[in-house]
Formats: structure tokens, sequence, C-alpha cells
């Protein structure tokens, strides 16, 4: 352990094992301290996203090893990290990197050219705002929320969007119309806490929703103040990509089932659903391997998507499979479509970042919520 740092909270399992919370200024580590051994490991705090896991320490007899479960550790875990938030300088870090995060994810593409609305390209499509200035009048257009406006959202704005005048287009002009407050205060599980969540387990050294974002975590501690982050910023691993999808299918969230299965084909073929087509997905879309994706329907209504890792992964076992009905899925269509041309392959990859964020903030949840504040 480098000699630097320091421990900030530690709290006795028992009479063999200790967890503490060590830093050097930067992300924190959880160091397990083996009491009898009087030594010491340190873990970078994605580790603990699986709570399944088991923490094997030596014991004092020659060849015996004692197994603690996450989940038995899990009050000691929260407590050490509630400590550590307290004793140290996160909280305000937190503070400044969510409310960065906020901008970079609110941050509107601008479109100029009518004929682009129709075919924007993949990168624009995952924004959450369009700053639309395709009309006669130079310096005016408006803000267009490229996600779906339900009854209790159509009062914050003027006939769907919000006017631009001056050529006041930029994420600051947009903060300054106070709509990212109001959404934020209208439905803070949708556009708030979620953003919370990334802060808070970027900074802690958790992974960037399964990604591993090592690199850029020290980048976050060391200068704060001089950061520049861009909305597709190749350090966020696509982690902001995933948060726009999560926010602009919200509501079908509870609709998508995501499992594993040994072997996706039979499962659905077995079960009556018809084989429609098989596409190849590079690395980066569903995980860390590339993926050959097959689409299934069945009469009832139902769809399903059935993912073959094309390489070996260890962050599932066997197969995925993503399923929903068909009204879903065109409703999903629709939502990531401006009024242009839809996109299957993209709308897939949208659908599947979305749940894969909906289920990483879940698996941060019980580390985070005693700091957060919220569930």
């Amino acid at each position: 352990m480098d000699d630097k740092g320091e421990v900030v909270s530690s709290f006795d399992i028992d009479e063999t094992l200790a967890l503490q919370i060590w830093t050097k200024g930067m992300s924190p580590r959880l160091v397990v301290f083996n009491k009898i051994q009087n030594s010491r490991k340190m873990i970078r705090l994605s580790w603990l996203e699986k709570l399944d896991r088991k923490l094997s320490v030596k014991g004092k007899k020659r060849g015996e090893s004692i197994e603690y479960s996450l989940h038995d550790l899990l009050p000691s875990l929260q407590r050490v990290l509630s400590e550590y938030a307290v004793y140290t300088s996160f909280k305000p870090r937190l503070w400044k990197f969510t409310g960065l995060l906020e901008k970079v994810l609110h941050t509107p593409v601008i479109v100029t050219a009518k004929g682009e609305l129709e075919l924007l390209s993949e990168d624009k499509r995952s924004s959450l705002w369009i700053a639309d200035m395709t009309g006669e009048k130079r310096g005016e257009g408006s803000f267009r929320p490229f996600f779906p406006l339900y009854e209790n959202y159509e009062p914050l704005f003027i006939n769907g969007c919000i006017p631009i005048t001056e050529n006041h287009r930029n994420v600051d002009d947009l903060f300054k119309t106070g709509i990212v407050r109001k959404l934020a205060n209208l439905s803070p599980a949708r556009w708030y806490h979620p953003i919370q969540w990334m802060a808070a387990g970027m900074l802690l050294g958790f992974s960037f929703c399964e990604e591993d974002g090592e690199d850029f975590i020290d980048d976050l501690w060391r200068e704060p103040a001089h950061l520049i982050l861009n909305l597709g910023d190749a350090r966020m691993k696509k982690i902001d990509c995933k948060f726009i999808a999560y926010a602009r299918h919200f509501d079908s969230l509870p609709f998508i089932e995501l499992r594993t299965s040994p072997d996706s084909d039979k499962e659905l073929l077995d079960a009556a659903y018809a084989r429609k087509r098989r596409v190849t997905f590079g690395e980066g879309v569903f995980g860390d391997v590339g993926y050959t994706v097959t689409f299934f329907e069945h009469e009832d209504g139902r769809m399903a998507i059935g993912c073959k890792p094309k390489a070996a992964t260890l962050r599932h076992k066997g197969d995925i499979i993503y399923a929903f009905t068909v009204s879903v899925y065109e409703k999903a269509l629709k939502d990531d479509s401006p009024g242009g041309t839809s996109d299957d392959f993209f709308t897939v990859e949208q659908l599947a970042g979305a749940k894969n964020f909906e289920i990483w903030t879940q698996r941060l949840t019980p580390y985070l919520s005693p700091i957060l504040g919220f569930a």
C-alpha cells in the first residue's frame, strides 16, 4: 500500500477481517485487511457491483480460507463508504461533477438544414435536444426535445418546443430557459437522480456502466476545475449515450425484460418464437465483445432479441435475451427518429443501453443510497 495515502474509514468485521477505505486524494480503494496475516489488499470499488461475489481471506490454520459474501458484508461496506463521504472532500466534488455532467448530457446538437433532420447521424441521434435552426429567420429557431413529451410535460413547452432567439442556441442558453430544472423537479427519477448516480459512481471508481473507466477516473480528481467534457467523449465509454437512451425510453423500461440463457436460439424457438433475421454488432454495443444478434417474433405480439457473444466475456454466462412487445419496439423506433427515417440497429442499441443503464444503477444503489440520501 502506498504510504502517501491514508485510511479514512475502517470497520472490524470479526477477529480476522477489517474493511477500510483508503485514498490519497483521488478515487478511493477498498482495503481488505487480514488481521491474522497482517496483510492488506486494495480493490477498486467496481469489484463490488455483483453482490453474489465472495471475498476470501486466509485463516489461522495452514491452507485455511474464510469466505464472506458481499451480501453479508453490505452493511459494513455502506458504513465505511458513508464515513469516507463525510470525512473527505467527496461531496463538494460530487455536486460540481454532477452539474458538469448535467450540462454535458443536455447539450443540444445544432441542425441548420431541413434535410439533416430526416437523416440525422448516429452521433446526433444520441442527444436529448436538437437546436433546430432550419427556419427562414436568421438566428431564430427552437430547442426541440428529442424524447417523448407526455401530457404532464406539455405545459413546460410552447407547441412542443422552447423558442430560440438571437442565435442563443448552446447548452448555457438552454439552461437559462429553466427547462432542465423544471424537468428535474417534475421527474427526478428520470432527469436528476441517475445523473447523480453516474457522478458518484464514476468518482468512487465503480465501472462506467460495466465499461472500464480506470484511466479517466483519476483525471476527474486531478483537475476538476479545468476538466472539459463533451457529449460523446471517448473517455466516457458511452455511459453518456446509455443515460440518454435511459431518459428517452424511461417509460418503456418496465416492459423490457433482460435475462441470460445457455442457448437463446433454442430457448426462443422452443417457446414458439419465429426467427426473422440475424445481424452482427461489433464490440461496445452489447458488451466488451462482438455479438451475433437474432430478431425473433411471436404470433401473440411479443418479440425478442437473442445476443450470442462471438468471444469469451466475463460479464455474463451464455447468451443475453432482451424481450418486449412489438408495440414497445415500434414506439422506440418512433422516439429515436425525429420525424425522419427509423433505424432498427440504432434502436436495438438504444434499448439495450437503456436497460443496461437501469440495471447498473440498481447494482450501485446499495452502496450509494446512504451517501446520496435516496434509493
